[in-house]
């Protein structure tokens, strides 16, 4: 008998990748990926698969991000048929700019 039979498993892997756009040594952009994948009844089957993508841009160039965005895809394969369907997968996303960047009639309430 297989002795993780029954054991739930999680693993998660990160790619980060550096811009340096506009080639002048300093980096623009970062931009991260993060992907989950967890078994929970240690059948070898992913039951949640969770992707976040970050990135930061630095739009003035004072080394700073100026902007960052985020977007995260969840897939809970909820009735445990082996597949996420349309159902089953949720998306969101999330954007914050620096009040710097915005003019005085833009800026939130």
């Amino acid at each position: 008998m297989d002795e993780n039979a029954g054991k739930g498993e999680i693993k998660e892997t990160r790619e980060t990748e550096l811009v340096d756009v506009d080639g002048d040594g300093v980096v623009d952009m970062v931009k991260e990926v993060t992907t989950t994948v967890i078994d929970v009844d240690g059948d070898g089957v992913a039951d949640i698969i969770e992707q976040t993508t970050t990135s930061a841009y630095d739009v003035d160039g004072d080394g700073v991000p100026d902007i960052i965005e985020s977007t995260t895809i969840t897939g809970v394969d909820v009735d445990g048929d082996g597949s996420m369907d349309e159902d089953e997968i949720a998306i969101e996303s999330t954007v914050a700019i620096s009040e710097d960047l915005l003019d005085d009639g833009d800026s939130p309430a």
